[in-house]
């Protein structure tokens, strides 16, 4: 038998170790939140570290500050408007520390100037001091009060001059209020009711509150706000915050936030949200309205320049921004499958994942193509992400990625030690193209051509990975968990649900905004300030 030089054995050896290192595997534990008490998780996260935006179109009370006018929401949590500036800021929510996003009952003392919330379950204050939420049932000597209004004679002031400033009033003080006159397309019925004249939806003003400058606060029922001028008795009437859906995708267009996801029929106001930069307005835009506009069920949403597409349970719709036109594109013009997970542009060409394949609509032209691909008949794709001149492709039977030059499509099989079946989102940076399936996370480096995988995140974060965004510093996967996080430099992970200041830990798309990143989840959308210098997760 012929022997084995030492040079011989070291290349075995390199080789060995090179093709373990190609398909590395990094079985690493997830870390987790543990908040004893808002006061424990306060010391971790600034104020405003996270914010969250909701539902937030039914009222019950409003409260005056030294700065504010806090609106009591039963969705939403407490909206504020800054009066001394005339700005919304971001709104109050658990986020924030509100124990619960149900306020009852909401007063502002004086004397203390601390903000009082009473939620089903719990009270608390706002102690502006300490900038942080005091909560009744995390403390055993509780020598507080919920504030009451001071004694008023009149109950229902008799005519304007007699409505306090400064103090909430119930519908049935509507009366003591002069006329108003609704500008834009709504109108003010006689019994206080607010008619949208182009839906002819009536909606119920259900109080009101005068500030310290004689404007009129109106709060409607499953609207959202109304400011009045006393002198002129004209009003201005608004939405706020996100429709009746459970929200699935956000993009920017420039500056504006749009905002898609699933609702129930008949169940509330269903529709795709716009949200400008520079209005506290929110415009909704609904199927039920709007010709073609089939569907406004959405799972992605793609703006380019005026153009914004949307992939909808209904095809594929385009929204020209500029015109103020909408055009549906779905089976009967070509499109695979009407059910469309995900957009993607690259070159002239839009792509639509779907549930039968990938669609291909030119951006020039118009024209709808098929992808007449034998591997793709009746195979759901989920997830596309671009890398460069290269699109990625997620499907239920693995990796798929496409570059114009070659003009096809090339199936990618995973050397990664997590099985690439059913792989639900891919995520690309540079040269790192990051996938997740239903047995854990891995990464493709195409630089050094070698497979990482991570399997272990699979036995401590529940499946679907439905989104993964991706950076020089991080990976971040939307989980059914929460919102999962990747340190390239600590090779850590770490977990971010409700107790760290997600509204819901249900997570579906994610929306890198330089330090910040938005999350999309089951009951609204939330902003995490991931990079604070003055933090280390």
């Amino acid at each position: 038998m012929k022997k084995i030089t030492f040079l011989q054995y070291f290349l075995l050896l390199f080789a060995s170790i090179s093709v373990l290192f190609s398909t590395e595997t990094r079985a690493q534990f997830v870390r987790k939140p543990d908040f004893a008490t808002e006061k424990e998780r306060r010391a971790q996260y600034a104020l405003d570290d996270w914010i969250s935006h909701a539902k937030s179109n039914r009222f019950s009370k409003m409260a005056v500050g030294d700065y504010y006018i806090y609106f009591g929401t039963l969705d939403g949590g407490i909206l504020r408007y800054q009066f001394i500036e005339n700005y919304w800021d971001y709104p109050f929510t658990t986020s924030n520390g509100l124990p619960e996003n149900t306020i009852i009952d909401l007063a502002y003392d004086q004397t203390t100037s601390f903000l009082w919330a009473k939620t089903p379950n719990d009270v608390a204050f706002f102690n502006p001091a300490s900038a942080e939420w005091t909560r009744k049932s995390e403390n055993e000597y509780w020598p507080y009060e919920f504030p009451t209004e001071e004694n008023n004679d009149e109950t229902t002031p008799r005519n304007t001059d007699s409505v306090t400033k400064n103090r909430f009033f119930s519908r049935d003080a509507l009366l003591s209020l002069p006329t108003f006159f609704a500008n834009g397309a709504y109108s003010i019925l006689e019994d206080w009711v607010l008619l949208d004249e182009i839906t002819f939806d009536e909606y119920q003003i259900t109080g009101y509150l005068r500030d310290r400058y004689d404007r009129i606060w109106f709060q409607v029922d499953g609207f959202g706000i109304g400011q009045g001028e006393l002198f002129t008795q004209r009003a201005d009437f608004y939405r706020v915050g996100l429709p009746d859906f459970s929200p699935r995708a956000i993009e920017y267009q420039k500056d504006d936030l749009w905002f898609g996801g699933i609702g129930e029929p008949n169940q509330g106001t269903k529709a795709i949200a716009l949200w400008p930069f520079d209005s506290a307005e929110w415009t909704y835009f609904q199927a039920r309205r709007i010709s073609n506009l089939p569907n406004d069920n959405v799972l992605s949403i793609l703006a380019d320049g005026d153009s914004v597409w949307f992939a909808t349970e209904f095809g594929v719709t385009l929204y020209d921004s500029g015109k103020d036109r909408w055009k549906n594109y779905s089976t009967r013009e070509g499109v695979t499958n009407n059910l469309v997970y995900d957009l993607a542009i690259l070159n002239d060409d839009l792509y639509a994942a779907t549930e039968q394949g990938i669609t291909r609509i030119s951006l020039l032209t118009g024209r709808v193509q098929r992808i007449k691909d034998p591997r793709f008949t009746n195979l759901p794709f989920y997830r596309m992400a671009l890398q460069g001149d290269t699109l990625w492709a997620v499907s239920l039977r693995g990796i798929f990625r496409f570059a114009p030059d070659f003009q096809k499509w090339e199936f990618v099989p995973s050397r990664a030690a997590v099985q690439d079946l059913n792989v639900t989102a891919v995520g690309t940076y540079d040269q790192e193209v990051w996938f997740a399936a239903p047995g854990g996370i891995f990464m493709f480096d195409l630089k050094m051509n070698q497979w990482q995988s991570f399997p272990q995140v699979s036995f401590d974060v529940s499946a679907p990975y439905s989104d993964i965004k991706v950076n020089d510093e991080t990976v971040w996967v939307a989980t059914a968990d929460g919102l999962l996080k990747y340190d390239k430099t600590r090779l850590s992970w770490r977990l971010f649900t409700t107790d760290d200041g997600l509204l819901n830990n249900s997570c579906h798309q994610l929306l890198l905004d330089g330090d910040h990143i938005w999350i999309v989840n089951g009951a609204g959308v939330t902003q995490f300030f991931w990079n604070s210098p003055q933090r280390s997760d």
